[in-house]
């Protein structure tokens, strides 16, 4: 495949485009491959009053938008509904608005939509042991599909994230779903060694996570490389453009040096990976 005049877009997160918890440090849930960890290094939020000095440092940084997260309740809901006011003067300032809720009711997604949310995470799984078992919920497969229904019924624009790492079953399955309801494009994630978790001691294969993708392009499927996955994989993000992958978050800066001396032309976007233009 000729790389010459392709075109791959890259999305730069961190200071242009931050992730806020809504709970800090703190998850009820706690997955067997986070406990909370991936918390720590978010932008702590403990109520509206903070959300809205943070949009107002943003704002004066010249930030192109915010990842709005937390942790979940033992539900799988992160708690964001008691920041719409500030999640609407964010989206009326001219900031994009990414966010993680977990678990939603259309109502509440309707309400979000209303206060400017330009683009919903959606972390999709299929696998009953998985569910149960890693993630620690007690929910019917079809809760997954009632929520990617209820965002998209309420006008939302829903992102589902597929993770490498959970088994070809979960993956399989939940691509599956996904392709059933009509979505194209994708986020592929892979699980990352966290300490105190169940992959501390545990690296997804490089080839693994390139199979995963060419399995999810054959489907039809445009993926996105996403920002979560193991970084010591020097090779991934080359082999991921090689099989045709054109959008990728955070990539290394050797890969984009390489991109460029195949003649493609790279285009740098300060977003999450899930603001697309439309």
């Amino acid at each position: 495949m000729s790389l010459n005049n392709a075109e791959l877009t890259v999305y730069l997160t961190g200071l242009p485009f931050p992730p806020v918890s809504v709970t800090g440090p703190k998850c009820d849930q706690m997955c067997e491959h986070c406990k909370g960890a991936h918390l720590k290094w978010m932008i702590d939020i403990r109520g509206t009053p903070d959300l809205f000095r943070v949009i107002e440092d943003l704002l004066a940084a010249g930030a192109d938008g915010l990842l709005v997260s937390g942790g979940c309740d033992v539900y799988g809901s992160v708690p964001v509904m008691k920041e719409t006011e500030a999640i609407r003067y964010a989206s009326d300032s001219g900031l994009k608005v990414n966010i993680h809720t977990g678990f939603i009711g259309k109502e509440d997604a309707e309400r979000l939509v209303k206060a400017g949310v330009s683009a919903f995470s959606v972390d999709v799984h299929q696998d009953p042991d998985i569910i149960r078992n890693i993630l620690h919920l007690e929910v019917p497969l079809e809760a997954y599909s009632e929520l990617l229904d209820n965002i998209v019924s309420a006008g939302g624009e829903a992102v589902p994230h597929l993770t490498v790492g959970f088994g070809a079953l979960d993956l399989r399955r939940s691509a599956e779903l996904v392709k059933s309801k009509g979505f194209t494009d994708i986020v592929l994630l892979a699980l990352v060694p966290t300490k105190g978790t169940m992959t501390e001691r545990s690296l997804i294969p490089e080839d693994v996570i390139v199979d995963a993708a060419k399995e999810l392009m054959d489907m039809g499927f445009d993926v996105t490389l996403g920002c979560m996955r193991p970084r010591v994989h020097r090779d991934l993000e080359r082999k991921c453009i090689e099989l045709g992958i054109r959008r990728i978050a955070n990539p290394s800066r050797q890969t984009v040096l390489w991109a460029k001396e195949k003649g493609m032309k790279v285009i740098e976007k300060k977003t999450c990976c899930c603001i697309r233009d439309r």
